[in-house]
């Protein structure tokens, strides 16, 4: 039997929220669900977007200029009532919010999901955040965090409406030859030998960028071949080009922009690092040590349940002379590397599975369709 699921997400740019997308379409087309990605905003030639395609499921861009746009919600509305799907499932703010009043006008149960313990400033409005608020209190059946914290940063304005965790999934990448790893090292810094630390994610104010620069540069102090590659882009990409140039990192810290393929970056690398500010659950944290990447954290969010003793180092964020001596330290001892790298790569298998990940999200789809007075209907 068939489960008709409907994903509704602002956008499919890079990012957690939206790598996710792909995980789920991953699970859903070996658990025998058919899966609907809307966007609501059109990036153009988005790398997720032909990636969920890619499994099989459809993709549709709904964008408008604001979120209370009267064309797109009757579009959106009509679209909605014609698919007929058993569940949608929200993520992000304007999805959030949306998505809680289609739900409540079509008669369809709705699960929105939290992906962050904060807001980034430039996109924090009061009065979006106060309508998405009244969404989640009021407009949907089930709140899912993708983390304990996540679920404690939200929990006050939730005014004690439950909230279930249910910690991100990501799937265990393929490996790759020793002669494209080293294609892929020389790709990125010219001398293949050199080492290479990697951190991935957009170029914004949570993901600490700046400390990282700061701790690279103290450890090219002791370890001067060190490379740093920064996977991603964002509006910082200008300010973290000029702090490089500050710093005399030219040609050893290297903005690689957006790239489809992390997972063949991550296991051409030597070490992962993450300077966050804050998180909720790092898909890019779990996406490296899949990859049996060892990993530097800071311990913001739910890093610190997923970067466990003995599968990787977390240290205190904002303190960019932690994050170099941890990396001095790794790149001392290589066995050390290896042992971490190896840990880190189980315990995602273990913990992490997309599989039992469906599953759970399948059950909060059932129960949601009980609060709404309605029930799953496989077609």
């Amino acid at each position: 039997m068939t489960l008709y699921i409907t994903q509704l997400i602002d956008s499919l740019d890079v990012g957690g929220a939206e790598t996710l997308q792909v995980t789920f379409a991953e699970a859903a087309r070996a658990g025998d669900i058919r899966l609907t990605v809307i966007a609501l905003r059109d990036v153009g030639g988005s790398a997720i977007a032909e990636k969920v395609q890619a499994f099989g499921a459809q993709v549709v861009m709904f964008p408008a200029r604001k979120v209370y746009d009267p064309k797109r919600f009757w579009r959106l509305a009509s679209f909605l009532r014609r698919e007929r799907g058993d569940a949608l499932h929200t993520h992000l703010t304007h999805a959030n919010i949306l998505g809680a009043v289609l739900g409540r006008l079509i008669g369809i149960p709705v699960v929105a999901t939290l992906h962050s313990t904060s807001i980034e400033p430039r996109h924090d409005h009061p009065a979006l955040r106060w309508l998405e608020t009244l969404a989640l209190r009021y407009g949907v059946q089930c709140i899912v965090a993708v983390g304990h914290q996540v679920a404690e940063a939200h929990r006050s304005r939730l005014r004690g409406k439950p909230i279930e965790v249910v910690p991100n999934a990501v799937s265990l990448p393929p490996g790759i030859s020793a002669a494209e790893r080293l294609a892929l090292r020389r790709e990125m810094i010219g001398d293949p030998a050199r080492p290479l630390l990697i951190s991935v994610g957009r170029l914004a104010l949570p993901k600490g960028y700046p400390d990282l620069l700061t701790a690279f540069a103290a450890l090219r102090q002791t370890h001067p071949s060190a490379a740093l590659v920064i996977v991603g882009e964002g509006h910082l990409r200008d300010e973290l080009a000029a702090q490089i140039a500050a710093l005399k990192l030219e040609g050893h810290a290297i903005l690689l922009g957006a790239r489809s393929d992390v997972p063949r970056l991550l296991a051409a690398s030597d070490l992962y690092v993450s300077a966050s500010h804050w998180e909720g659950l790092s898909v890019a944290v779990l996406e490296a040590m899949a990859a049996g990447l060892p990993v530097i954290a800071t311990s913001v969010g739910d890093v610190p349940r997923v970067v466990v003793s003995g599968a990787g180092v977390v240290v205190p964020p904002k303190e960019p002379a932690a994050l170099a001596e941890a990396a001095r330290a790794l790149l001392n001892d290589p066995a050390q590397r290896q042992s971490l790298g190896a840990a880190a790569k189980a315990h995602v298998t273990h913990n992490h599975s997309p599989a039992v990940w469906l599953d759970r999200h399948l059950r909060l789809y059932q129960e949601a369709a009980g609060h709404a007075g309605a029930s799953l209907q496989p077609a």
